[in-house]
């Protein structure tokens, strides 16, 4: 029969063998790793270990004083302020001679070769009454270069020539002649139209030029309905004074010699014989 000692003995550890077994762990010797190819021991340290708090720690802050730059406020207006319309009339500004370019000796364009083919691809001269008229009717444009040359001139084309045909043609038949210039972009299209206004100018004929157009269809002039219209029309009654102005300065030598020859219901009184270029001065007003 087995004793009862020996199954404690199996059933519960001894505490002289728990006390070796601790013992002998304790002095196990402790392995340093290595590298694969060196014997030294790793003496670097753990990456994964906390900065120490020093001169460029993170809760560090920095000694000295911190250059904070500012925004320059906006540049403050000093000066006038244009005046309206001071921007436009300078952006339109026209000069037609230069002092300082060559005086070169032109044929003017008057009666006698208005329509002559034999100035086809030559330069002829506008005397200073046609400049006058075409600077009142606003013929010159600044895309010209008009401020290249000591006096105005123009070069005869012959699309010119054929033009000022077609007037005295019309002219003689007193009919109407209905022409449209076409060409692409910067190929004379307003030189020609100009050169067409100077020939009437110089025939002594009445020229009514509208500059721009486009002013009148995209609202940049004052406007106002017309009452009792279907459909409803509209009236622009500051630019017809503009334009009424501009036609008596442009032809003043013709519309001086001219009265009026019927009645008409105008809301200020008219004499009986008054001229054109007076009417003209009128509506203006």
């Amino acid at each position: 029969m087995a004793s009862l000692g020996c199954w404690k003995c199996l059933s519960r550890p001894n505490t002289s063998q728990l006390i070796q077994g601790n013992h002998a762990a304790l002095r196990l010797p402790t392995i340093a790793a290595t590298a694969g190819f060196s014997t030294s021991a790793v003496m670097s340290k753990n990456p994964l270990a906390a900065k120490p708090k020093g001169a460029f720690g993170q809760n560090m802050a920095r000694g000295g004083k911190t250059l904070k730059i500012k925004k320059k406020p906006p540049p403050v207006r000093s000066g006038k302020p244009p005046a309206e319309g001071e921007r436009k009339a300078l952006r339109k500004r026209i000069v037609l001679s230069n002092t300082n370019a060559l005086e070169v000796e032109l044929e003017d364009l008057g009666m006698s070769n208005v329509s002559s083919e034999g100035l086809t691809g030559k330069v002829v001269g506008l005397s200073g009454s046609t400049v006058d008229s075409l600077r009142a009717s606003e013929a010159f444009k600044i895309t010209q270069g008009w401020n290249l040359f000591r006096r105005p001139a123009i070069l005869v084309r012959e699309e010119s020539v054929i033009c000022a045909k077609v007037l005295e043609e019309a002219g003689a038949e007193k009919k109407t002649e209905r022409l449209v210039v076409d060409g692409a972009r910067v190929s004379g299209k307003s030189l020609m139209l100009l050169h067409a206004m100077a020939s009437a100018f110089v025939k002594g004929w009445i020229v009514l030029n509208i500059a721009d157009t486009q002013e009148l269809v995209n609202a940049c002039t004052e406007y106002s309905p017309v009452p009792d219209t279907t459909p409803t029309l509209f009236s622009q009654n500051t630019y017809t004074a503009a334009w009424l102005g501009r036609i008596g300065k442009a032809n003043e030598a013709v519309l001086d010699k001219l009265q009026l020859s019927q009645k008409h219901s105008l809301p200020i009184p008219l004499q009986e014989n008054l001229s054109l270029l007076r009417l003209c001065e009128l509506g203006a007003q």
